[in-house]
């Protein structure tokens, strides 16, 4: 499931941020509810920018957020050769992504291409928030994870889901985007 601390592993709490300006002038870690509404922490997990992923503290000691290898090594496991080189920048596989998501439309929209959740990840489509104006984007459409890996000076690869795809996404975004995050055991 995603994650929903509000406390890095140090028992440093992570600040919530709810207002929009703050959310687009914020480079330190922080998270948010999708709509600022707790339930949706609840159901989805919470949103984190990626300046919370980079301190290392996030998931719980012990775990750690997947690298972009990481992330490729899940996808050719869940559909042989995806992409074994890891390197493309656009959607990857036949059906990846219908093998991470959820098997029905309880939380995404219809047609939930592909979705069978074969490997047991139970992707779900909590949706997004813009580091441009603080807006949240697309709850029940889409899904996005951050990766640990720094593209560059403001960018870090993540990946993403779609309601209408049964691929997987790499893309990178601005580390003051807001997505979820799934840990790794070390």
């Amino acid at each position: 499931e995603n994650l929903r601390t509000t406390k890095y592993n140090d028992n440093s709490s992570i600040p919530e941020v709810t207002d929009d300006s703050t959310w687009t002038s914020t480079t330190s870690g922080t998270y948010c509810c999708y709509d600022n509404n707790p339930s949706n922490c609840d159901t989805y997990g919470a949103l984190y920018n990626w300046y919370a992923v980079n301190t290392g503290k996030l998931c719980p000691r012990g775990w750690h957020v997947p690298s972009d290898a990481e992330w490729c090594t899940l996808e050719n496991y869940v559909e042989a050769n995806t992409d074994p080189n890891c390197n493309l920048w656009e959607w990857r596989g036949i059906n990846t992504g219908g093998h991470l998501k959820e098997a029905d439309t309880t939380h995404w929209a219809s047609p939930n291409t592909g979705a069978d959740n074969s490997s047991g990840f139970t992707a779900l489509p909590g949706g997004s928030r813009k580091y441009s104006d603080g807006s949240f984007y697309v709850l029940g459409l889409n899904g996005y994870w951050w990766s640990s890996t720094v593209y560059d000076a403001s960018y870090a690869w993540h990946r993403f889901l779609h309601y209408h795809n049964a691929g997987v996404y790499r893309d990178c975004h601005d580390y003051g985007d807001g997505f979820a995050v799934r840990c790794l055991k070390d």
